[in-house]
């Protein structure tokens, strides 16, 4: 189902959570909401099921109004982070219970909602573990059977709340694919929240960015990794260097590293703040470099390095491939040469057009 949000606000007395959130969910994506706690995406999740309104704004899908409709009445799946499964009934029993607990005229006979139980676990793979009960699951395997219980009522909607949050690292990964290819099979709509961009890069189409209460960009991985709209998503995915730099007729300047390979910048000069990761920064080993490292941090994949610059605040840090890093002697205390491969700024257009305003200004005097 396509999802239509519209200006949607949510307040806690004095607290404003959500801040006016315009989305649009076309059918059959999967979608993250990123961000950090309390930064709203969770509570979006929570409108979007029933279990919470808004202050003002909209929600409709396909065109239906879904704020005229209670959470029963929107079909919408909900999958909690700690299970939320009943300890006293069984795995098929659980799955079962959206289906067992409908009107008597619209519930389906025992012996179909018998059979959905049984190709639900199927389709999660617990297919021989209808008659256990959730205590004598693991958590991935317990997390699976929520999900089956989601759908088992056909849900337009599928949404998780942190799914994974309360499983260990290497369970999590294995879900992480798992859900992949289950979305891909069943072309549900579905809307996932998560603090963690690596499973958001692992499993979205998309992914929307939030920001204390805001939506601040909304694009595919590699869009938001590559082109970030503003430095608080530079920030937020992932590591960055902020380099203080000079622009000059299109080019930048870095003291002690050469940024000659940077696209040239349409705009005024001045300092600027060049927003730079790790693995877009190449050293080479060279008694005339001006920069220093200052550490070295060995990984299974790649080498990290403390570099100092002149003239820069904090150490860059900088990521080259373990096979690229062999024998260029890269080691702690030794000079290098620094090249910036890539980089961008944030706010230029907007200093741009100050000056120009200004400059009109002081020619109309």
């Amino acid at each position: 189902m396509s999802i239509d949000i519209q200006g949607l606000v949510r307040q806690f007395g004095d607290v404003q959570v959500l801040r006016g959130i315009d989305l649009s969910i076309p059918r059959g994506e999967l979608l993250a909401l990123l961000g950090a706690s309390g930064s709203g995406k969770t509570t979006l999740l929570r409108i979007l099921a029933g279990l919470d309104w808004p202050n003002a704004g909209s929600i409709h899908v396909d065109g239906q109004d879904w704020l005229a409709l209670d959470a029963q009445r929107r079909r919408a799946g909900f999958v909690f982070q700690h299970y939320a499964l009943f300890p006293h009934l069984t795995v098929a029993d659980n799955v079962a219970f959206g289906l067992t607990v409908l009107p008597r005229r619209i519930r389906p006979p025992a012996a179909e909602i018998a059979r959905k139980v049984s190709a639900l676990l199927e389709l999660v793979q617990m297919g021989e573990y209808g008659r256990r009960f959730p205590s004598q699951l693991s958590g991935g395997q317990r997390q699976r059977v929520a999900l089956a219980r989601a759908l088992a009522i056909d849900p337009e909607v599928l949404l998780l709340d942190e799914p994974f949050g309360a499983l260990d690292a290497a369970i999590r990964k294995d879900l992480r694919s798992w859900l992949r290819t289950l979305h891909r099979k069943l072309g549900t709509t579905t809307i996932f929240v998560t603090h963690d961009q690596d499973e958001a890069f692992e499993i979205a189409d998309r992914i929307v960015v939030f920001g204390q209460g805001r939506i601040e960009q909304a694009g595919t991985p590699d869009d938001l990794y590559e082109r970030p709209a503003s430095p608080f998503v530079a920030r937020f995915l992932g590591g960055v260097n902020e380099i203080a730099a000079e622009l000059r007729q299109g080019r930048f300047r870095v003291a002690g590293a050469d940024a000659a390979g940077l696209e040239r910048q349409v705009g005024g000069d001045g300092d600027v703040t060049l927003f730079v990761r790790p693995h877009e920064i190449d050293l080479a080993p060279g008694p005339d470099g001006e920069a220093v490292i200052e550490a070295v941090v060995p990984g299974s994949v790649s080498m990290r390095y403390a570099v100092r610059l002149p003239g820069q605040d904090v150490p860059v840090d900088v990521e080259i491939p373990r096979e690229i890093a062999r024998g260029r002697q890269l080691a702690a205390g030794a000079r290098v040469r620094v090249r910036l491969l890539r980089g961008r700024i944030f706010g230029q257009a907007a200093r741009n057009t100050t000056l120009a305003e200004q400059s009109l200004a002081a020619s109309a005097l």
